[in-house]
Order: C-alpha cells, then sequence, then structure tokens
C-alpha cells in the first residue's frame, strides 16, 4: 500500500476525540432554535450555555488550561483562566453560527466577514484557475472558511472525520447544500484518488491540520516547544497533484464579525513533504498564538497518543 493512501483510506486505530458538545440532542436543539433569533440574542444565550458547560466538563476545562500553558509560557494563572473561559464561550459562538449562519446563503455569510488579509498572494492561483490544498486547523470558523471559498468558482471538498451520529453530519451539511461544497470522509476507501482528481480538475480540498489522524503517514513535528503529531497525507495529495498548499484561518474579532487570514503559500516539492509540513506547523503556531482562545481542542493535545483524539 504507498503512503499517499493513508490520507483517507485507513480508518483511526481508535475513535475521534469527542466531549459533551458532540451529541445529536444538542446538535438539533441549537439547529432548531439559532436561526429564529437574532444573532446578537443567540451570542448572549451562547456565552450563558458556555458558562454553564466548562463548569461541568472538569477534564475539558484542566486540558485546556494545560494546552493554554504551552501556548503562552509566561502568562500568569488569573490570564490564563481568563482565557480558559474565553475560549469556552468563543467556541459557543461559534456552534452558533455553525448551526445558523453557516448554512445561510454565501451572500449573507460574506456580510459577516470585515476583511480578508493577504488577498493579493492568492489571486493569481484562483485567475489561473489552480488548484490547492486549504490548510486550516480547529482555529475560528473553520467550516466558514471552507464556504467562503466557493464564490471563487471552486468546488470544495471539505475532509471531515466520520461523526459519531449520522444526523450531526447532515446537520453540518444543511438542507440546501450548495453543490459546490463537497464533504468527504476521512475514513473514505478510494478517497485519495477522488480528491487528487479534484486538485487536478482545479478544485480546492480543505482540511483541518492539527490532529493526528492515526494513520502511519502521521509525523511528530515540534509544536510550541514540544513534539506533537501532525497528518502529513495533505502534503502527499498536495505534492501527487502538483498544487501548492494555501494556509486559511477565519477569526472572530472583538465586533463578532469574521476576518479571513490567508498565509504563505507552501510549494510541496518531491520528497519535501515533510518540509512542508513543518513550514504548516509555524504558521499555525502564528495563528494560534494570534488568537488562543479561538484555538478548539479540549483535550491535552502534548499528552494524548495519536488517533485518540
Amino acid at each position: 500500500m504507498s503512503p499517499e493512501t493513508h490520507l483517507v483510506s485507513s480508518p483511526p486505530k481508535s475513535r475521534w476525540y469527542t466531549h459533551s458538545y458532540d451529541g445529536r440532542t444538542l446538535y438539533q436543539f441549537v439547529a432548531l432554535c439559532a436561526p429564529l433569533l437574532p444573532r446578537a440574542l443567540r451570542f448572549g444565550i451562547a456565552r450563558v450555555v458556555a458558562d454553564f458547560y466548562q463548569r461541568r466538563m472538569p477534564a475539558e476545562y484542566t486540558a485546556v488550561q494545560r494546552n493554554l500553558a504551552h501556548i503562552l509560557p509566561d502568562a500568569d494563572p488569573a490570564t490564563i483562566q481568563q482565557t480558559v473561559r474565553s475560549l469556552f464561550r468563543h467556541f459557543a459562538y461559534y456552534f452558533a453560527d455553525l448551526l445558523s449562519l453557516n448554512r445561510q446563503s454565501v451572500e449573507v455569510q460574506q456580510r459577516h466577514v470585515r476583511h480578508i488579509h493577504n488577498f493579493a498572494r492568492f489571486q493569481p492561483i484562483l485567475e489561473a484557475h489552480q488548484g490547492f490544498v486549504a490548510a486550516t486547523a480547529h482555529l475560528g470558523n473553520w467550516e466558514l472558511a471552507g464556504r467562503l471559498l466557493s464564490p471563487f468558482g471552486k468546488t470544495v471538498h471539505v475532509i471531515i472525520s466520520p461523526e459519531q451520529h449520522a444526523v450531526v453530519r447532515r446537520l453540518l451539511q444543511g438542507e440546501n447544500q450548495s453543490p459546490s461544497l463537497r464533504f468527504v470522509s476521512n475514513d473514505n476507501t478510494g478517497g485519495f484518488v477522488q480528491l487528487l482528481m479534484a486538485l487536478r480538475r482545479g478544485d480546492v480540498v480543505a482540511v483541518q491540520m492539527d490532529r493526528a489522524t492515526g494513520h502511519r503517514s502521521d509525523i511528530a513535528v515540534d509544536f510550541f516547544g514540544k513534539p506533537v503529531e501532525f497528518p502529513v497525507g495533505p502534503f502527499i495529495l498536495a505534492r501527487a497533484a502538483g498544487v501548492p498548499v494555501i494556509p486559511f484561518f477565519c477569526l472572530l474579532r472583538p465586533d463578532y464579525f469574521y476576518e479571513m487570514h490567508i498565509g504563505e503559500v507552501i510549494p510541496v516539492e518531491r520528497g519535501g513533504e515533510d518540509v512542508a509540513l513543518r513550514q504548516m506547523v509555524r504558521v499555525l503556531e502564528h495563528y494560534i498564538a494570534m488568537a488562543p482562545d479561538q484555538w478548539f481542542n479540549f483535550y491535552d493535545v502534548w499528552n494524548t497518543p495519536a488517533a485518540t483524539h
């Protein structure tokens, strides 16, 4: 079996990490109620729910504290606690938008984005009708970032993990899903060939880079001073297709509008996939440090074996 097949064809050795926010009942409730409320009211309720959840998720609360201690080594305990509280609230805001704003038309979504940073470095690739791998993370509203690529005439193939409940995936995709946005499970047999052909057609493959998959192609990279395993599969895919990797992040501002951040284009040379991955990890560090309270991993990233998160 070639290393390329590890991108999507082999399932992780153990289940994807889940937490109390993951669940059919909660998703259904938010999906039903959120679109009926003004966004300001949605966020007010989300803030109350976040404060409730953080007191009832001691393991996740402790894990987030430890993660932030790695990211903010000079922060005092009070600052860490304040950032933890802000992180839970930001995740609740994102969760409310995930099942309301993210499921609306692109025109409505665009009205909630105030600025796109470094669009000039992205424009030549758009004009050349070139495919690329859009690399993001569990940082900010990653799902909205993928949706906002579709108006540029690109079909976006979003790689997602197998969800615990099929209904959750249906809610994430929406009832009136745009044909230019497609979801591909990372345990889909034959998925590598499917995505390779898509990239060669000029499509986009969007993938979150900050969690190991449990495949043999995961490699350890220094991350905020300590090794963490990251997936090299997306870089193998990009190299095979002859396309670059472009970092994308969608962060929430204090005024509750979003900003898109486009990182430096990362070319992937044959035999240099691990080099490109390390470059992407440096980019991740930069944007996570910019918004540590919007990096949503509720497990101890530096002390969790691969394939368990």
